[in-house]
């Protein structure tokens, strides 16, 4: 019997979690020519620690205002909307595919009670097929295709605990503060953007030897600057919706 996860707990793009099985989902085929369709109204997506330095380069990179302080990956100015996800389903050419969307729509579920971790995905999915892509199960064995899709989750899996390490740590050495941007538009018009939090440069000077050279080991000196760096991405989210 597959494990199913409660609705309230369901994570972003998810509309049902059902635990990967042979008996029931052997005849399910993983079209990964289905496109990114279902991240369309994704304004933000959590990135890994191993993701911040190319995604610096083609996005803004924020934390989230919450308690987690998670890194997330801005794909959008106005809500609810993606302007990286085009109108046939495709992700925007010359431009990095978070991970997470990547991974949909597969992931790891912990039952806590039962102390296991299993692979799980949405049903519903567009990439699941009965009849495009490559087979799930052979002869009642996960398939080469599945099993690289559970390396690839699991890898994303402790790139985004490690990201999330991060952020926590920044949030605690008081380096985050919450900011709200607001764009006005040379044709009229504005777009605000509010819920996220930026690293203050000047706030490094504070932090101890000790704790920057844990930090150097960890690569978060490297993903501190990336962040940085991703400020010039701001441009690119104004130039893309004023087209």
């Amino acid at each position: 019997m597959s494990e199913t996860v409660a609705p309230a707990t369901l994570p972003l793009f998810f509309n049902g979690v059902v635990g990967v099985s042979a008996g029931q989902h052997s005849h399910l085929r993983i079209n990964r020519e289905a496109g990114y369709g279902f991240a369309a109204k994704a304004q933000a997506i959590p990135i890994g620690l191993g993701e911040i330095e190319v995604a610096c380069q083609h996005y803004p990179i924020v934390f989230t205002a919450g308690p987690a302080a998670t890194p997330m990956v801005l794909l959008g100015l106005r809500e609810a909307n993606n302007q990286f996800v085009l109108a046939d389903g495709s992700w925007r050419p010359d431009s990095y595919v978070p991970a997470y969307c990547r991974a949909y729509p597969f992931l790891f579920v912990e039952d806590r009670e039962k102390q296991v971790t299993f692979v799980a995905m949405d049903p519903g999915a567009s990439s699941l097929s009965a009849t495009e892509g490559a087979l799930m199960f052979e002869d009642g064995n996960p398939s080469p295709a599945l099993n690289e899709t559970i390396a690839f989750c699991a890898a994303f899996r402790d790139s985004l605990n490690d990201g999330n390490a991060f952020g926590a740590a920044l949030q605690a050495a008081g380096l985050l503060e919450e900011e709200e941007a607001t764009i006005t538009f040379t044709a009229g018009g504005t777009a605000r953007v509010t819920g996220f939090r930026l690293l203050k440069a000047d706030r490094l000077d504070g932090i101890e030897d000790a704790t920057f050279l844990d930090w150097r080991r960890k690569g978060w000196i490297k993903a501190i600057y990336a962040h940085l760096h991703s400020a010039g991405r701001w441009g690119r989210l104004v130039e893309l919706i004023s087209k």
